[in-house]
């Protein structure tokens, strides 16, 4: 018999797959998310909502480039004489003014009837977008002023106002009657381009005499309302001069002699430093000043311990002089029994006339500095995080609930984001209620986003939280392998050896590489000085090293500029800007956050 056949061969084994980068959306879990010891059903914000404020935030990168760069023909001539940044901050106030007309004028509406009756344009939305990510502030002045009643309940979200300025343009034309209820209700044009051209004056009240009057804008000896304003009231009997400190005084003035449930309390004095609404607080700061202002002017007290009648109110004025100083030493006598940080709060709300709590020009300028860095990191394009790249917001909200349970776990610190961490916080912001209800369930406290922190406070707090994060997480807060702050060659080497010998975490081991530049630190609420430039920062808070933004493959800016002569000052992102270069060659300012005018 022959022999049976031999067998056939097995089968060759399978070609091995070919190893899927680790941030492909199949290679880990799914998501944790874990806010001190709750976990929620849910994230707190989600990835359309996230792409929706991106959009938001290219409409109003291209209405600063429309007014700095002049591309609308009804810009005014003398507009179009400034420089970008001056001509920016006048855009800004007159937004700012346009805001207020607007939110006196909000009356009660229906979601679904609020964007044909009462949807603001896009520079004003500017306006309530900044303000709403000052929370602590937004929720605090929502409560006390009454021209802001209707405006406390709203959510961007849920009105529609994020995806309002992203959708075609022949689907979002104003109609006639939006435009036509918008003059109704304001007196001025819907289309800021067109109102600016009869635009030129600001209305203000007397501090001594209360008489309306009208000031400009700007004028040729720079002390319009936008600059260093001053003005003389015209009636006879006062000629008293105008300026933001006797505006700023007679508001205080103002709020201290309000007396209703909705205005009993002065700015700064109703939430309290652990983040928590404290009426009968407030009420005992409130009466706490008005006791001391009655003894420092010799007037008697009343039954109910108020100040009593105009005269009254005519005479603190006076008695003050009109002075911040002179106010500061006696908020500073009277509330001498609580924290110094209460008395800063309460004076920083009274810096000028404007009925609200918060610098708005100064918020909308550092908007707009957070906005061109997500603008250079390509983050606001319309196609940015299609497909598998949409990991990277998932990616980013993941961090954000992250950092959440941080400072859940850690109440006595102030803890900085980084750019993606600090986008979805921004995001979660503009749901203003919901944001208040889930801090106060899953964190155990409101937390507020810092508006002006001092440089040396804001590194040495950076510093913190890449070690609390490193400790708590097992994987690093910046992931571009840059140095942290004040860290040796030899410490940089033991933390990546460290990164790799590290147990499981339920963050991202390893991110998407578009999303690795966006874990550099967020400083847009670095302390400006008057001139809106940030003092002096450090170099590993301004920009990436030129390794992470080669391998992250973000070539969005030139190459660095020619080093200048030491001493030699170059402009940067607001007219001002300083970049001192010391002999060491290492930049100590603020350059590179602008749009590309200096490299360092």
């Amino acid at each position: 018999m022959p022999p049976p056949p031999p067998p056939p061969p097995p089968p060759p084994p399978p070609a091995p797959a070919p190893p899927a980068p680790p941030w492909n959306l199949f290679s880990q879990p799914p998501p944790t998310y874990m806010i001190g010891p709750r976990k929620p059903s849910k994230p707190l914000v989600t990835v359309e909502q996230v792409q929706d404020h991106l959009q938001l935030l290219s409409a109003f990168h291209r209405l600063r480039m429309t007014v700095e760069e002049c591309k609308d023909n009804r810009i005014p001539r003398f507009a179009m004489r400034m420089d970008s940044d001056r001509r920016w901050r006048w855009f800004v106030h007159l937004a700012i003014d346009r805001f207020e007309k607007w939110v006196t004028a909000l009356q009660y509406a229906a979601a679904g009837q609020f964007l044909a009756k009462y949807h603001p344009p896009l520079d004003v939305c500017m306006v309530w977008h900044a303000y709403m990510l000052c929370p602590s502030w937004y929720a605090e002045d929502c409560e006390r002023l009454t021209m802001l009643q209707y405006l406390r309940p709203l959510n961007m979200f849920a009105l529609g106002s994020v995806s309002h300025f992203h959708r075609p343009r022949s689907k979002r034309q104003v109609n006639v009657s939006r435009a036509t209820s918008w003059y109704q209700q304001t007196r001025s044009f819907y289309d800021p381009f067109e109102d600016m051209t009869r635009k030129a004056y600001k209305q203000i009240e007397c501090p001594r005499c209360r008489t309306k009057i009208f000031v400009p804008f700007v004028n040729d000896n720079s002390t319009g309302y936008v600059e260093n304003f001053s003005a003389t009231c015209p009636v006879p009997q006062c000629r008293m001069k105008i300026t933001n400190e006797t505006l700023a005084v007679a508001k205080f003035v103002r709020d201290l002699k309000q007396h209703s449930s909705r205005h009993d309390c002065m700015a700064g004095s109703l939430i309290n430093s652990s983040g928590r609404r404290d009426s009968r607080r407030a009420w005992a700061i409130k009466d706490q000043l008005t006791r001391t202002l009655q003894h420092s002017t010799r007037m008697p007290l009343t039954v109910d311990g108020r100040l009593a009648g105009l005269r009254g109110t005519s005479e603190i004025k006076e008695a003050i002089g009109y002075s911040l100083e002179r106010l500061r030493d006696i908020v500073a006598a009277a509330l001498r029994s609580y924290s110094s940080s209460t008395t800063s709060r309460i004076l920083g709300a009274y810096r000028d006339g404007s009925p609200f709590s918060v610098d708005l020009l100064d918020a909308v300028l550092r908007q707009s500095l957070f906005t061109e860095k997500m603008t250079e990191l390509g983050w606001t394009k319309a196609a940015a995080f299609r497909g598998q790249k949409q990991r990277v917001l998932e990616d980013a909200i993941l961090r954000y609930h992250a950092f959440l349970d941080l400072i859940a776990s850690r109440s006595n610190s102030m803890l900085v984001p980084t750019l993606d961490i600090d986008l979805v916080w921004h995001t979660h912001q503009l749901m203003a209620s919901r944001y208040a209800s889930d801090c106060e369930l899953y964190v155990g406290r409101y937390v507020d986003h810092e508006l002006r922190v001092r440089e040396s406070h804001l590194s040495a707090a950076f510093d913190e939280t890449c070690l609390a994060w490193q400790l708590r997480y097992q994987v690093p807060y910046m992931q571009c392998g840059c140095s942290l702050p004040d860290e040796t060659s030899w410490q940089k080497c033991r933390r990546l050896v460290r990164q790799h010998l590290r147990g499981r975490t339920h963050l991202q081991v390893t991110l998407h590489p578009d999303h690795i530049p966006a874990t550099h630190p967020s400083i847009h609420n670095a302390i400006l000085s008057s001139r809106r430039r940030v003092d002096n920062m450090p170099g590993w808070m301004i920009s990436h090293s030129d390794e992470c933004r080669a391998s992250s493959g973000h070539h969005t800016r030139p190459p660095p500029m020619p080093m200048k002569p030491s001493g030699v000052h170059q402009r940067g992102p607001y007219e001002g800007t300083r970049v001192d270069r010391k002999p060491s060659g290492r930049s100590t300012g603020y350059a590179q956050y602008g749009r590309g005018r200096n490299y360092v």
